[in-house]
């Protein structure tokens, strides 16, 4: 069985589920948001995800589930009105706990091949 790199494993899964619409997940070279760079972005107005193309494989998990946890946290209310995100959110610990287990098990869900990349 030949091995595949994680990127490689992410490119064919290609898509987040996550009820209300799906997300598509690509790699782009060199992401920036308001002018730095960075190792992924999640436009919810195109209803991506892009991964920096360069990024190394040891990042990519953590990087790939920190844009899973925009769409989590915004599915489940956790978000500033206008998107900013400069702007302050006020909210209890357990309004996050909650909102982060409810949107842990959708992802885990409606996505089992993509959880079981991420938690392997």
């Amino acid at each position: 069985m030949a091995f595949t790199s994680l990127k490689q494993q992410v490119k064919n899964i290609g898509e987040l589920k996550f009820g209300w619409t799906t997300f598509t997940i690509s790699f782009k070279k060199a992401l920036s948001s308001d002018g730095e760079a960075c190792l992924g972005l999640t436009d919810f107005d195109k209803l991506e995800i892009h991964l920096d193309d360069s990024m190394k494989e040891n990042a990519l998990r953590v990087t790939l589930l920190h844009e899973i946890l925009h769409v989590v946290f915004s599915t489940m209310g956790l978000r500033a009105e206008d998107e900013d995100s400069s702007a302050e959110l006020k909210t209890t610990n357990e309004f996050i706990v909650e909102s982060t287990t409810r949107g842990l098990l959708l992802l885990r869900e409606l996505n089992p091949e993509l959880w079981n990349l991420i938690y392997d």
